[in-house]
């Protein structure tokens, strides 16, 4: 087969690691059971230059985000009024600077840097429903991508102060292109924060609930590697519980411009995760079929669904749980399973499978009461994993 070209060191070194087959987009969800849909190639990529786990079919973002999953506000978010701190305590930044979010979502995380007196605050998202919510709170956001050239559109160059991307490198397919456009907006002593998700927790944790809008699986040293090559140097980051694992990266520009050696970095858990999947699968199909009850997902978000898809177990479970109201009577394209309300007969009549975050897993356990031996997550890290799950990852 063919090598792929990797997104960070441009070789044509980028081989497949897994491939998990023509997959939906689990966010379009369907109005019927019976509704059509398209699927795609999934195919997990892995650099064996630089070591950069990538997807290597990506689908056209115009089609990925004309809307959104979930918004921020849906989301628990403990680790905001930290982040907020760290980046007041490492930039020394002051009220008046100007502050600009790439990919704000509802703007959720400006409306709390207004709430904290921060009042040159701007967005960008590219997504309908979400840009709405946004300047529904009165905040001064643009409709679209950010690209090298929209940056030079919208603002002035070296204008602002602060960068702020959360939970948005991960989707861009292309990452020069996008650093480019960062390095003109911000000022040379400017501070740029990234949030992405941790794909070290999903290498370690043998977590294959991967997303088709995640088109980029970075590592502590892989993002290093890339922003390296843009002139960035990260001078603290942090890992949280959100969403699985967050890494968050505080950059400053590299004032002596100097290119690093690309290395790769130790690829053993890299090949764990690969050779572990079809038994990861056999492993997961046995336990589900030796439930003593049908089987529900508790909890209908991107990691969950496309759990279910990938390893074949939407086929053991009869159907979704979610709270979230928006959500409720769809189907989740793939098996096309419904997604329905809390119901406390469920409790009785269902094993669980908890398709939660780890920051909200206990708070759902506790307010439905489940019963212990009734229920077991499957999104890492959690201490509720199948037993066949935690004997793989600790043998």
């Amino acid at each position: 087969m063919t090598n792929s070209v990797c997104r960070i060191c441009e070789g044509n070194t980028v081989e497949t690691l897994i491939d998990f087959g023509d997959q939906p987009i689990v966010n379009d969800l369907l109005s019927s059971r019976d509704e059509e849909y398209s699927t795609y190639p999934f195919r997990l990529g892995f650099c064996v230059k630089c070591g950069f786990l990538q997807l290597i079919d990506t689908i056209n973002p115009e089609i990925l985000y004309k809307n959104y999953f979930t918004v921020s506000s849906w989301k628990n978010q403990p680790h905001v009024q930290r982040l907020i701190g760290v980046i007041e305590d490492i930039s020394g930044l002051n009220q008046k600077d100007k502050i600009l979010e790439i990919g704000c979502n509802d703007g959720s995380f400006l409306e709390q840097l207004r709430v904290q007196g921060y009042s040159n605050v701007y967005g960008i998202e590219p997504t309908k429903d979400s840009f709405e919510l946004a300047v529904s709170k009165k905040l001064v956001v643009n409709h679209s991508f950010f690209t090298n050239e929209t940056s030079r559109n919208y603002y002035e160059k070296n204008i602002f102060d602060l960068v702020v991307t959360r939970q948005v490198l991960e989707h861009i397919t292309d990452l020069d292109d996008f650093l480019e456009g960062i390095d003109f907006v911000l000022n040379e002593e400017g501070t740029l924060v990234i949030e992405i998700p941790d794909s070290n927790a999903n290498i370690n944790s043998l977590d294959y609930g991967l997303w088709e809008e995640h088109v980029n699986y970075f590592t502590l040293d892989t993002l290093k590697t890339l922003l390296q090559k843009h002139f960035f140097n990260v001078i603290h980051y942090e890992v949280t519980l959100f969403s699985g694992k967050a890494l968050t990266v505080f950059c400053q520009k590299i004032k002596h411009k100097q290119r690093k050696e690309i290395f790769l970095n130790d690829i053993s858990s890299i090949n764990k995760f690969k050779n572990d999947w079809p038994v990861f699968k056999e492993n997961l199909m046995n336990f589900l079929d030796s439930r003593d009850r049908p089987i529900a997902m508790y909890g209908c978000g991107a990691r969950s669904s496309n759990f279910l898809n990938f390893t074949g177990a939407a086929k053991k479970v009869d159907f979704y749980i979610d709270d979230q109201v928006e959500k409720q009577n769809l189907y989740v394209p793939g098996e096309n399973l419904k997604i329905k309300p809390w119901n406390e007969k469920y409790c009785n009549d269902y094993y669980m499978l908890l398709g939660v975050n780890t920051e909200n897993e206990y708070k759902v356990i506790k307010k439905r009461r489940f019963a212990p031996n009734k229920f077991s997550s499957v999104l890492p890290p959690s201490q509720n994993l199948p037993e066949f799950w935690k004997n793989m990852l600790y043998d």
